[in-house]
């Protein structure tokens, strides 16, 4: 097992090690990364939500971004005041899908924030 250590910066500023990671190999590491990356942006924003193609429709299961979506509501057609978010006839912005979280990766950017795993 081995360390590997996870940076960040702010745009026009330096990385600072700010973590690590601990796995068998660096392929381990990455897909621990990605894990970790993708839960702490789900829980830290209201507007990231995880879809599925069987049940919700999109072309890709993965983390969406609805504020960068654009969303088409459904009437029910019994109640004109329920409505429904149509995935699939819907523009969606997929921030990550759930085959690169499987595969792992080693940098995810998050606004003006970027992290960075490194194999040293």
């Amino acid at each position: 097992m081995k360390n590997y250590n996870v940076y960040k910066k702010r745009d026009g500023q330096l990385f600072k090690l700010v973590g690590e990671i601990y796995a068998s190999n660096f392929s381990e590491a990455k897909k621990k990364f990605a894990s970790n990356m993708t839960d702490c942006n789900h829980s830290l924003s209201n507007d990231i939500i995880q879809l599925s193609k069987e049940e919700d429709g999109v072309d890709v299961s993965g983390w969406y971004d609805l504020s960068g979506s654009i969303l088409v509501e459904t009437e029910d057609p019994h109640d004109k005041d329920d409505t429904t978010t149509d995935y699939k006839n819907s523009e969606m912005s997929l921030v990550c899908s759930n085959d690169d979280i499987k595969d792992g990766f080693d940098y995810w950017n998050e606004d003006v924030y970027t992290w960075e795993l490194r194999k040293e």
